[in-house]
Protein backbone atom coordinates (compact mmCIF):
# COMPACT_ATOMS: atom_id res chain seq x y z
CA UNK A 1 0.00 0.00 0.00
CA UNK A 2 1.25 3.40 -0.69
CA UNK A 3 2.39 6.53 1.37
CA UNK A 4 -1.16 7.81 -0.30
CA UNK A 5 -3.30 4.76 0.42
CA UNK A 6 -2.31 5.17 3.87
CA UNK A 7 -3.16 8.86 3.81
CA UNK A 8 -6.58 8.30 2.52
CA UNK A 9 -7.07 5.36 4.91
CA UNK A 10 -6.44 7.54 7.84
CA UNK A 11 -8.63 10.73 6.67
CA UNK A 12 -11.97 7.71 6.19
CA UNK A 13 -11.25 6.60 9.54
CA UNK A 14 -10.83 10.54 11.02
CA UNK A 15 -14.54 11.22 8.90
CA UNK A 16 -15.81 8.03 10.61
CA UNK A 17 -14.88 9.64 13.99
CA UNK A 18 -16.40 12.91 13.18
CA UNK A 19 -13.22 14.71 13.41
CA UNK A 20 -12.13 15.20 10.28
CA UNK A 21 -11.37 19.20 9.92
CA UNK A 22 -11.86 21.11 6.86
CA UNK A 23 -10.67 25.03 6.46
CA UNK A 24 -13.45 27.62 6.39
CA UNK A 25 -12.00 30.16 4.15
CA UNK A 26 -12.77 33.81 5.48
CA UNK A 27 -12.64 36.39 2.94
CA UNK A 28 -12.00 40.27 3.54
CA UNK A 29 -10.37 41.89 7.02
CA UNK A 30 -10.62 39.74 10.25
CA UNK A 31 -13.65 41.71 12.98
CA UNK A 32 -16.38 40.63 14.85
CA UNK A 33 -18.36 40.28 11.26
CA UNK A 34 -16.30 38.18 8.46
CA UNK A 35 -17.31 36.88 5.41
CA UNK A 36 -17.78 32.96 4.56
CA UNK A 37 -18.41 31.49 1.44
CA UNK A 38 -19.82 34.97 0.20
CA UNK A 39 -21.93 35.20 3.25
CA UNK A 40 -21.28 38.02 5.69
CA UNK A 41 -22.19 36.44 9.60
CA UNK A 42 -21.18 37.29 13.14
CA UNK A 43 -17.78 35.96 14.18
CA UNK A 44 -17.42 34.59 17.69
CA UNK A 45 -14.61 32.00 16.56
CA UNK A 46 -11.78 34.31 15.98
CA UNK A 47 -8.95 34.86 18.99
CA UNK A 48 -9.16 38.50 17.99
CA UNK A 49 -10.02 39.59 21.37
CA UNK A 50 -9.77 43.66 21.16
CA UNK A 51 -10.51 43.34 17.50
CA UNK A 52 -7.26 44.99 16.70
CA UNK A 53 -6.71 42.10 13.26
CA UNK A 54 -8.37 44.62 11.03
CA UNK A 55 -7.81 47.98 12.47
CA UNK A 56 -6.33 50.61 9.67
CA UNK A 57 -3.87 51.56 11.97
CA UNK A 58 -1.93 48.71 12.14
CA UNK A 59 -1.48 48.08 8.54
CA UNK A 60 -0.53 51.81 7.91
CA UNK A 61 2.56 50.72 10.55
CA UNK A 62 3.30 47.84 8.53
CA UNK A 63 3.31 49.13 5.53
CA UNK A 64 5.73 52.14 6.96
CA UNK A 65 8.03 49.27 7.79
CA UNK A 66 7.93 47.67 4.42
CA UNK A 67 8.97 50.69 2.59
CA UNK A 68 11.46 51.20 5.54
CA UNK A 69 12.81 47.44 6.01
CA UNK A 70 11.47 45.32 3.00
CA UNK A 71 9.52 42.36 3.16
CA UNK A 72 11.36 39.26 4.67
CA UNK A 73 13.89 39.33 7.55
CA UNK A 74 16.65 37.69 5.47
CA UNK A 75 17.63 35.80 8.04
CA UNK A 76 17.72 34.40 11.10
CA UNK A 77 18.20 36.49 14.04
CA UNK A 78 21.42 35.02 14.72
CA UNK A 79 23.12 36.23 11.21
CA UNK A 80 21.48 39.66 9.43
CA UNK A 81 17.54 38.46 9.98
CA UNK A 82 17.95 41.02 13.39
CA UNK A 83 15.93 44.60 12.57
CA UNK A 84 15.65 47.80 13.84
CA UNK A 85 11.87 46.64 14.41
CA UNK A 86 12.56 43.55 16.47
CA UNK A 87 15.31 45.68 18.73
CA UNK A 88 12.24 48.36 19.57
CA UNK A 89 9.62 45.73 19.87
CA UNK A 90 11.85 43.71 22.15
CA UNK A 91 12.62 46.63 24.21
CA UNK A 92 9.16 48.02 23.97
CA UNK A 93 7.53 44.82 25.65
CA UNK A 94 10.53 44.82 28.31
CA UNK A 95 8.68 48.25 29.30
CA UNK A 96 5.66 47.02 29.13
CA UNK A 97 5.70 43.91 31.26
CA UNK A 98 8.92 45.32 33.61
CA UNK A 99 10.83 42.78 32.70
CA UNK A 100 14.74 42.02 32.21
CA UNK A 101 15.01 40.51 28.73
CA UNK A 102 12.35 39.20 26.38
CA UNK A 103 13.18 37.59 23.06
CA UNK A 104 10.77 37.12 20.17
CA UNK A 105 9.49 34.07 19.04
CA UNK A 106 7.87 33.35 15.15
CA UNK A 107 4.53 31.53 17.07
CA UNK A 108 3.63 31.00 20.20
CA UNK A 109 3.94 26.90 19.52
CA UNK A 110 7.80 28.32 18.54
CA UNK A 111 7.97 30.33 22.08
CA UNK A 112 6.53 27.42 24.47
CA UNK A 113 8.87 24.24 22.41
CA UNK A 114 11.93 26.89 22.56
CA UNK A 115 11.64 27.69 26.29
CA UNK A 116 10.78 24.43 27.39
CA UNK A 117 13.56 22.70 25.44
CA UNK A 118 16.41 24.83 27.16
CA UNK A 119 15.43 25.44 30.48
CA UNK A 120 14.43 21.14 30.92
CA UNK A 121 16.51 18.51 30.15
CA UNK A 122 17.34 15.29 30.49
CA UNK A 123 17.49 14.51 35.21
CA UNK A 124 14.52 17.42 35.26
CA UNK A 125 11.17 17.33 36.66
CA UNK A 126 8.33 18.83 34.68
CA UNK A 127 4.90 19.37 36.31
CA UNK A 128 2.30 20.32 33.52
CA UNK A 129 -1.68 21.25 34.09
CA UNK A 130 -3.55 18.44 32.14
CA UNK A 131 -5.29 21.00 30.05
CA UNK A 132 -1.88 22.87 29.29
CA UNK A 133 -1.71 23.42 25.23
CA UNK A 134 -0.10 21.24 22.75
CA UNK A 135 3.02 23.38 22.68
CA UNK A 136 3.82 23.16 25.96
CA UNK A 137 3.03 19.62 25.76
CA UNK A 138 5.21 19.01 22.76
CA UNK A 139 8.05 21.21 24.48
CA UNK A 140 7.83 19.01 27.63
CA UNK A 141 8.45 16.00 25.29
CA UNK A 142 11.47 17.63 23.28
CA UNK A 143 13.30 18.69 26.82
CA UNK A 144 13.64 14.82 27.27
CA UNK A 145 12.99 15.94 31.09
CA UNK A 146 10.37 13.98 33.29
CA UNK A 147 7.33 14.75 32.46
CA UNK A 148 4.58 14.45 35.49
CA UNK A 149 0.88 15.82 34.71
CA UNK A 150 -1.28 16.98 37.10
CA UNK A 151 -5.06 17.17 37.30
CA UNK A 152 -6.62 20.36 36.49
CA UNK A 153 -5.90 23.21 38.68
CA UNK A 154 -5.62 20.69 41.48
CA UNK A 155 -2.89 22.53 43.69
CA UNK A 156 -2.93 19.34 46.03
CA UNK A 157 -1.92 16.74 43.78
CA UNK A 158 0.34 19.08 42.61
CA UNK A 159 2.14 19.79 45.74
CA UNK A 160 2.20 15.64 46.48
CA UNK A 161 4.00 15.35 43.71
CA UNK A 162 6.64 18.27 44.60
CA UNK A 163 6.68 17.01 48.11
CA UNK A 164 8.14 13.81 46.64
CA UNK A 165 11.41 15.42 45.86
CA UNK A 166 14.19 14.53 43.38
CA UNK A 167 15.36 16.38 39.50
CA UNK A 168 17.83 18.50 39.44
CA UNK A 169 15.63 21.16 38.17
CA UNK A 170 11.95 21.29 38.90
CA UNK A 171 9.60 23.16 36.42
CA UNK A 172 6.04 24.34 37.33
CA UNK A 173 4.16 25.41 33.61
CA UNK A 174 0.73 26.14 33.09
CA UNK A 175 -1.38 28.44 30.88
CA UNK A 176 -3.00 31.48 33.08
CA UNK A 177 -6.26 31.44 30.67
CA UNK A 178 -6.99 28.11 29.59
CA UNK A 179 -7.36 28.61 25.66
CA UNK A 180 -10.42 25.67 25.78
CA UNK A 181 -12.04 26.13 29.08
CA UNK A 182 -11.91 29.87 29.39
CA UNK A 183 -10.94 29.29 33.19
CA UNK A 184 -7.87 30.66 35.15
CA UNK A 185 -4.66 29.12 37.17
CA UNK A 186 -4.84 30.32 40.83
CA UNK A 187 -1.23 32.47 39.84
CA UNK A 188 -0.49 33.32 43.50
CA UNK A 189 -0.78 29.70 44.91
CA UNK A 190 1.19 28.53 42.18
CA UNK A 191 4.25 31.10 42.67
CA UNK A 192 3.58 30.02 46.30
CA UNK A 193 4.46 26.49 45.40
CA UNK A 194 7.39 26.96 43.06
CA UNK A 195 9.27 28.82 45.94
CA UNK A 196 8.51 26.42 48.75
CA UNK A 197 9.64 24.30 46.55
CA UNK A 198 12.55 25.59 45.09
CA UNK A 199 10.83 25.02 41.50
CA UNK A 200 10.95 27.76 38.13
CA UNK A 201 7.28 29.00 37.22
CA UNK A 202 6.44 29.14 33.79
CA UNK A 203 3.23 30.68 32.36
CA UNK A 204 1.67 30.63 29.00
CA UNK A 205 -0.48 34.39 28.74
CA UNK A 206 -1.26 33.65 25.83
CA UNK A 207 -4.77 34.27 26.07
CA UNK A 208 -4.51 37.32 28.45
CA UNK A 209 -2.00 39.18 27.46
CA UNK A 210 -3.65 42.33 26.15
CA UNK A 211 -6.88 41.45 27.71
CA UNK A 212 -6.40 41.27 31.44
CA UNK A 213 -4.52 43.50 34.25
CA UNK A 214 -3.01 46.89 33.73
CA UNK A 215 -2.41 48.18 30.21
CA UNK A 216 -3.52 44.62 29.61
CA UNK A 217 -0.09 43.42 31.34
CA UNK A 218 -2.12 40.17 31.55
CA UNK A 219 -2.86 37.77 34.70
CA UNK A 220 0.58 37.35 36.08
CA UNK A 221 -0.11 41.11 36.31
CA UNK A 222 -2.94 41.16 37.88
CA UNK A 223 -2.25 39.18 40.41
CA UNK A 224 1.09 40.72 41.31
CA UNK A 225 2.69 36.92 40.44
CA UNK A 226 6.00 37.10 38.77
CA UNK A 227 6.96 34.08 36.83
CA UNK A 228 10.37 33.29 35.83
CA UNK A 229 9.75 32.91 32.47
CA UNK A 230 6.12 34.51 30.90
CA UNK A 231 5.22 33.21 27.33
CA UNK A 232 3.09 35.65 25.55
CA UNK A 233 1.40 35.96 21.76
CA UNK A 234 0.73 38.72 19.49
CA UNK A 235 -1.90 37.01 16.92
CA UNK A 236 -4.40 37.06 19.44
CA UNK A 237 -5.35 40.15 21.39
CA UNK A 238 -2.67 42.33 19.57
CA UNK A 239 -3.87 40.99 16.20
CA UNK A 240 -0.96 40.76 14.40
CA UNK A 241 1.48 38.01 14.88
CA UNK A 242 4.35 35.90 16.53
CA UNK A 243 5.08 35.25 20.07
CA UNK A 244 7.41 36.09 23.01
CA UNK A 245 8.99 34.84 26.13
CA UNK A 246 9.64 37.89 28.77
CA UNK A 247 11.85 36.26 31.36
CA UNK A 248 15.35 37.63 32.76
CA UNK A 249 18.14 39.36 30.93
CA UNK A 250 20.50 36.24 31.02
CA UNK A 251 17.69 34.05 30.63
CA UNK A 252 16.88 35.92 27.19
CA UNK A 253 20.26 36.00 25.97
CA UNK A 254 20.53 31.45 26.59
CA UNK A 255 17.45 31.33 24.34
CA UNK A 256 19.19 33.40 21.84
CA UNK A 257 22.06 30.76 21.86
CA UNK A 258 20.19 27.52 22.79
CA UNK A 259 16.37 27.71 21.76
CA UNK A 260 16.42 26.15 18.28
CA UNK A 261 12.65 27.48 17.18
CA UNK A 262 14.69 30.59 17.37
CA UNK A 263 18.66 29.73 16.35
CA UNK A 264 17.16 28.13 12.94
CA UNK A 265 14.46 29.92 12.02
CA UNK A 266 14.12 33.06 9.22
CA UNK A 267 13.16 35.56 11.86
CA UNK A 268 9.56 37.50 11.66
CA UNK A 269 9.27 40.23 8.51
CA UNK A 270 10.45 43.57 10.07
CA UNK A 271 6.31 44.45 8.86
CA UNK A 272 4.87 42.42 12.08
CA UNK A 273 6.88 43.96 14.85
CA UNK A 274 6.09 47.56 13.22
CA UNK A 275 2.43 46.35 13.25
CA UNK A 276 2.80 44.80 16.93
CA UNK A 277 3.99 48.37 18.21
CA UNK A 278 1.52 50.11 17.04
CA UNK A 279 -0.74 47.35 18.60
CA UNK A 280 0.93 47.82 21.79
CA UNK A 281 0.57 51.16 21.92
CA UNK A 282 -3.09 51.11 21.07
CA UNK A 283 -3.34 48.04 24.22
CA UNK A 284 -1.40 50.31 26.43
CA UNK A 285 -3.95 53.70 25.84
CA UNK A 286 -6.99 54.65 27.53
CA UNK A 287 -8.36 53.36 24.43
CA UNK A 288 -7.15 49.75 25.39
CA UNK A 289 -9.20 50.30 28.41
CA UNK A 290 -12.05 50.95 27.08
CA UNK A 291 -11.41 47.84 25.06
CA UNK A 292 -11.04 45.69 27.57
CA UNK A 293 -13.93 47.22 29.78
CA UNK A 294 -16.17 46.62 26.26
CA UNK A 295 -14.78 43.38 26.11
CA UNK A 296 -15.79 42.45 29.83
CA UNK A 297 -19.32 43.62 29.49
CA UNK A 298 -19.83 41.37 26.33
CA UNK A 299 -18.15 37.93 28.40
CA UNK A 300 -20.56 38.87 31.19
CA UNK A 301 -23.81 39.49 28.89
CA UNK A 302 -23.38 36.15 26.83
CA UNK A 303 -22.88 34.32 30.06
CA UNK A 304 -26.44 35.77 31.81
CA UNK A 305 -27.97 34.79 28.42
CA UNK A 306 -26.35 31.43 27.51
CA UNK A 307 -26.15 29.92 31.23
CA UNK A 308 -24.97 26.68 30.04
CA UNK A 309 -21.55 28.74 28.88
CA UNK A 310 -18.20 28.20 31.43
CA UNK A 311 -15.27 29.48 32.29
CA UNK A 312 -14.26 32.51 33.92
CA UNK A 313 -17.12 35.64 33.97
CA UNK A 314 -14.50 38.14 32.41
CA UNK A 315 -12.98 35.34 30.21
CA UNK A 316 -13.35 36.13 26.13
CA UNK A 317 -13.53 32.64 26.38
CA UNK A 318 -16.48 30.92 26.67
CA UNK A 319 -17.31 27.21 26.10
CA UNK A 320 -20.02 24.89 25.95
CA UNK A 321 -19.44 21.17 26.30
CA UNK A 322 -21.82 19.17 24.26
CA UNK A 323 -19.61 16.32 24.41
CA UNK A 324 -20.44 14.14 21.21
CA UNK A 325 -18.13 14.93 18.20
CA UNK A 326 -20.98 14.65 15.93
CA UNK A 327 -22.97 16.81 17.75
CA UNK A 328 -21.13 19.87 18.29
CA UNK A 329 -20.49 20.05 14.68
CA UNK A 330 -24.24 19.96 13.80
CA UNK A 331 -25.01 22.67 16.42
CA UNK A 332 -21.82 24.51 14.74
CA UNK A 333 -23.55 24.16 10.84
CA UNK A 334 -26.81 25.26 12.55
CA UNK A 335 -25.41 28.40 13.76
CA UNK A 336 -23.43 29.01 10.71
CA UNK A 337 -27.17 28.80 8.92
CA UNK A 338 -28.64 31.68 11.09
CA UNK A 339 -25.02 33.93 10.13
CA UNK A 340 -23.19 33.12 13.39
CA UNK A 341 -19.99 31.47 13.30
CA UNK A 342 -18.83 29.23 16.52
CA UNK A 343 -15.89 26.78 15.74
CA UNK A 344 -17.11 23.37 17.31
CA UNK A 345 -13.88 21.76 18.73
CA UNK A 346 -13.35 18.13 18.74
CA UNK A 347 -10.34 15.75 20.27
CA UNK A 348 -7.60 15.72 20.12
CA UNK A 349 -8.25 19.63 21.32
CA UNK A 350 -10.18 18.96 24.23
CA UNK A 351 -10.25 15.35 25.90
CA UNK A 352 -12.36 12.38 24.16
CA UNK A 353 -16.35 13.46 25.45
CA UNK A 354 -16.08 16.53 25.68
CA UNK A 355 -16.53 18.37 22.28
CA UNK A 356 -17.59 21.95 22.66
CA UNK A 357 -18.71 24.63 21.11
CA UNK A 358 -15.79 27.69 21.35
CA UNK A 359 -17.49 30.75 21.68
CA UNK A 360 -15.15 33.71 21.35
CA UNK A 361 -16.21 37.22 22.23
CA UNK A 362 -14.42 40.10 20.90
CA UNK A 363 -14.71 43.94 21.87
CA UNK A 364 -16.13 45.32 18.31
CA UNK A 365 -19.19 42.93 19.16
CA UNK A 366 -22.26 44.67 19.28
CA UNK A 367 -24.79 44.23 22.28
CA UNK A 368 -27.14 43.55 19.26
CA UNK A 369 -24.26 41.01 18.20
CA UNK A 370 -24.25 39.46 21.34
CA UNK A 371 -27.96 38.97 22.08
CA UNK A 372 -28.50 37.53 18.81
CA UNK A 373 -25.45 34.91 19.16
CA UNK A 374 -27.03 34.38 22.76
CA UNK A 375 -30.60 33.13 21.08
CA UNK A 376 -28.86 31.02 18.28
CA UNK A 377 -26.85 28.87 21.21
CA UNK A 378 -29.91 28.38 23.06
CA UNK A 379 -31.75 27.52 20.08
CA UNK A 380 -28.80 24.81 18.84
CA UNK A 381 -28.56 23.56 22.60
CA UNK A 382 -32.27 22.90 22.07
CA UNK A 383 -31.76 20.52 19.46
CA UNK A 384 -27.89 19.41 19.74
CA UNK A 385 -27.33 19.72 23.23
Amino acid sequence: MSLDDDARDELAALEAQGRLRVPRVVSGLQGPTCVIDGIEVDCFASNDYLSLAGDSRLAAAAKGALDREGMGAGASRLITGTQDSHVALEREVEDWLRCGGVRLFNTGYAANVGVLSVLAGAGDRVFSDQLNHASIIDGCRLSRASIEVFPHRDLRALEAMLSAGGGRRRLIVTESLFSMDGDIADLSALRALADRYDAVLIVDEAHAIGVHGEQGRGLCAAAEVIPDVLVGTFGKALGTFGAFAATTNAIADLLWNRARPFVFSTALPPSIPAATRAALEIVRSSEGDQRRSTLRRNARMLRELVPSAGGFLDSAIAPIVIGDDRQVMRASARLLEQKVFVQGIRPPTVPTGTARLRVSLASGHTLQQVENAGRVLNDAMRHEG
